[in-house]
């Protein structure tokens, strides 16, 4: 099972448009040595490696088979943001609030809502949502309630190159025409949701970051002109 892999992974969001640029994520990985511990990690664009904010993290839960919350401790070290679960998780989510993003009229976007950069007539507040599943188990099925979310519709662990069918759902309710893509990359071959959020995703072996977005028009907020919504669902793969 995934939790006894070499490897825990709770990803971040990928940039939510097709095309195949890049953007951050954010990620667990486990520590063989120490069991129920995981550290975060942050990546730029190339795959490089970014300092990790730890105050971006708004929630984080470890849920056991009943669905009971584990305890779970952050800790800030040298390397980065370190995690300690009690007991035995089955599925760990997490809430990571990117902020606001601005474009001026010239230059870079910066992390500042748009009415204070002046010049700046767009910007987007991104926030990402994510889920890993440590064990498959019927509560993996089970809606959280996050605003957005993707749910896989089987308990059984998927299957290297086998379709695996998942439920995108925005504020509870299934959202058509989101794609789905692998890892940081969108392609025009990707899945895309139907009208009740479902679309198959065909894992690779070993563990798959399976990513959805989406994209919403924000009017009349001085703060920003477009809220950003990205998931990523961590799984292994038979």
């Amino acid at each position: 099972m995934f939790a006894r892999s070499r490897q825990l992974i709770l990803c971040a969001m990928l940039t939510c448009c097709a095309s195949s640029a890049m953007a951050h994520t954010v990620w667990l990985e486990s520590l063989p040595q120490t069991p129920g511990e995981f550290r975060v990690f942050f990546g730029g664009h190339a795959g490089k490696l970014e300092t990790y904010q730890p105050e971006k993290i708004k929630q984080i839960d470890a849920l056991d088979e009943q669905g009971k919350k584990l305890a779970l401790e952050q800790e800030v070290t040298a390397d980065g943001v370190r995690l300690h679960v009690a007991g035995s998780p089955v599925l760990i989510s997490m809430h990571f609030d990117n902020g606001i993003h601005s474009r001026p009229p010239t230059g870079r976007s910066v992390e500042k809502p748009m009415n204070e950069v002046p010049g700046a007539t767009r910007a987007t507040y991104a926030v990402k949502y994510h889920k890993t599943v440590v064990e498959w188990a019927p509560l993996v099925t089970r809606m959280l309630g996050q605003p957005f979310e993707v749910i896989p519709l089987s308990a059984q662990q998927p299957v290297a190159g086998q379709p695996f069918r998942v439920r995108v759902l925005q504020d509870g309710k299934p959202v058509a025409g989101v794609k789905l893509g692998h890892g940081e990359e969108g392609t025009a071959a990707d899945p895309v949701t139907d009208a009740e959020g479902i679309a198959a995703f065909v894992p690779k072996q070993g563990f798959n970051r399976l990513w959805a977005g989406k994209r919403i028009a924000v009017a009349g907020n001085p703060r920003y002109t477009e809220l950003s919504y990205e998931y990523s669902f961590g799984f292994d793969a038979k």
